[in-house]
């Protein structure tokens, strides 16, 4: 790049980051407009990464920069990758199901644009609120999507995706465990999507320096910084706090942030605490093939029974998911 042109604004074009999945291969270049002048942050061929795209998302960052002359060339790589994306979920889900998928990925999009705010408005909640009743609705109403929804893994690992990801699962539980009802519903989806909201925000200088007692003692405490973050925001229903707050709550009793025991941790937290689990679970092992990931994960719900929650929720849970991946097995043979 020529040196007339390194901090010209004509010769960049700006693209939105929360479209980018932080562990592929970039095709092109990409810059940070940093103090005046275009950095490039990124080379061709290098992944954004998790920790980076996580510290953008605490800065409320959500603009990248391309060479301008690139730009198509990026704008076909990310076409390319959401039609993959879209191909492998119509072979596992079937034709039909492709609606629901593009409103999924329009739905995930939103969500990005809440996360990246540094202020969540009552506007921006009442539109997410609609949203989300909307897609709690089309999963209650559609048996194979509602298996598609506990699916629905991406294999990024940064933390907005696992927020998503968390509340697919969660609300799969949730219904498996007997809740219909659309305004609960819709609460297990919401304090999911936040649950995780205190660890967005924590402070840019703390995320370079995990392993610190400083960082530990952050993570310690998002859920309550969550919580009180979220609270300055009018609408939201007080079980959504309750959930963001207790998800780390464990029925033994040696959970954080409170100690809380037995009953005293809400019946929708310890939702939001297995899909939370079973998710990391997924995505530690995402080299192995998705069904033994399942298993893994199945796996770890049994273990923790009596110990993370609550032992009479985990045999449905465990039945429903084992029958859920065994279907799936069994579909895989067919098509074989």
């Amino acid at each position: 790049m020529s040196v007339e042109n390194e901090n010209n604004k004509d010769y960049y074009s700006e693209v939105v980051l929360s479209k980018v999945d932080p562990e592929k291969e970039l095709p092109v270049d990409i810059y940070i407009y940093l103090n005046d002048k275009f950095i490039k942050f990124r080379s061709k061929g290098d992944p954004i990464g998790q920790d980076k795209f996580e510290l953008f998302i605490a800065k409320g960052v959500n603009k990248i920069f391309i060479q301008s002359d690139e730009i198509m060339n990026y704008l076909d790589w990310l076409n390319e990758q959401n039609l993959q994306e879209e191909r492998d979920f119509v072979d596992q889900f079937g034709e039909e199901n492709r609606g629901f998928f593009k409103r999924s990925k329009d739905f995930k999009e939103k969500v990005y644009d809440v996360f990246f705010e540094k202020e969540i408005t009552t506007t921006v909640i009442k539109q997410l609120q609609e949203n989300v009743a909307d897609f709690v609705d089309e999963i209650k109403s559609n048996s194979v999507t509602e298996q598609a929804i506990a699916l629905m893994q991406n294999k990024n690992t940064n933390v907005a995706d696992h927020s998503i990801n968390v509340a697919n699962i969660a609300i799969f539980i949730g219904m498996v465990l007997g809740h219909g009802h659309q305004f609960i519903l819709e609460n297990i989806y919401m304090g999911s999507l936040f649950h995780d909201y205190g660890k967005l925000k924590i402070d840019p200088n703390l995320l370079d320096q995990k392993g610190d007692r400083l960082y530990s003692q952050a993570i310690q405490d998002h859920p309550i910084n969550g919580t009180r973050l979220l609270e300055k925001t009018e609408g939201i229903p007080a079980q959504v706090f309750v959930i963001v707050q207790q998800h780390h709550e464990q029925f033994n009793g040696y959970g954080y942030p409170k100690g809380l025991s037995g009953d005293e941790i809400y019946e929708l937290s310890q939702i939001v605490s297995m899909a939370n689990v079973f998710d990391n679970t997924l995505r530690e092992h995402n080299k192995l093939p998705k069904n033994e990931r399942y298993r893994r994960a199945i796996k770890i719900l049994e273990y923790d029974r009596g110990k993370m929650w609550n032992p009479k929720y985990i045999g449905r849970v465990v039945e429903a998911f084992t029958a859920l991946i065994d279907a799936i097995e069994d579909n895989d043979k067919m098509a074989s």
